[in-house]
């Protein structure tokens, strides 16, 4: 099955990715591909030695006949990464008895997704984020329904709902440069109806990409 099937198949779609899953993955070469050039700053003044665990959730569901993934658009605050278009997801607390519950948590609590719903695939390559010094797990999982969003407002601004096929196109991904404390930043990202996908979320879309050509999900 490939995405552009005129009839999404969400049983075969979830199939195909975990038979891919088990043949390993790309790892940090293929997340590598969209790192922006700020992260190699960033690593000299960071230890992922002590960093914070975490997870998001990459969160796949039918809609119109295609298979789309949610981002969101965190609120404005004083936080490493507000207003930034990201996953769901958050950090690791001791009451989580794993990073995949952390990530269900998280969705649950941003974006109102029914924890009983989400159904996990499995897991992409934890990557390391040293702005705020988190190591990440992407959880895969998937809704067999649209979930029905509600928004947190304090964390929500905006859901962002993207077809997977038009998101990981080689067509839908561009780069931009801009400046922050006089350090010129070079970044790549995907575009999600107008907005930029970079940095750490681009990075696991772009294994997220590489597994799916594996699969032959997308072209």
């Amino acid at each position: 099955m490939n995405l552009l099937d005129t009839t999404f198949d969400l049983e075969q779609f979830t199939q195909q990715l975990n038979n891919e899953l088990n043949n390993g993955l790309p790892g940090f070469d293929a997340q590598k591909i969209m790192s922006p050039s700020i992260r190699e700053h960033a690593l000299k003044t960071s230890d992922p030695s002590i960093a914070r665990d975490s997870s998001v959730l990459l969160l796949f569901y039918p809609k119109d006949g295609q298979l789309f993934l949610p981002f969101i658009k965190r609120t404005s605050g004083n936080t490493n990464h507000s207003g930034q278009i990201s996953l769901p997801g958050g950090k690791y607390e001791e009451s989580d008895s794993n990073r995949t519950v952390t990530a269900i948590r998280e969705t649950n609590e941003e974006l109102g997704v029914d924890c009983k719903k989400i159904k996990i695939l499995g897991f992409l390559t934890e990557l390391y984020i040293p702005v705020s010094n988190f190591m990440v797990l992407p959880v895969l999982g998937y809704c067999k329904q649209r979930p029905d969003f509600k928004m947190n407002p304090f964390e929500v601004e905006e859901v962002i709902e993207m077809p997977v096929q038009q998101l990981l196109s080689k067509e839908n991904i561009s780069k931009f440069s801009f400046t922050k404390n006089g350090l010129t930043i070079n970044a790549p990202y995907f575009n999600a109806n107008g907005h930029k996908v970079w940095g750490a979320t681009a990075m696991i879309l772009s294994e997220l990409r590489e597994v799916f050509l594996r699969a032959a999900l997308i072209r």
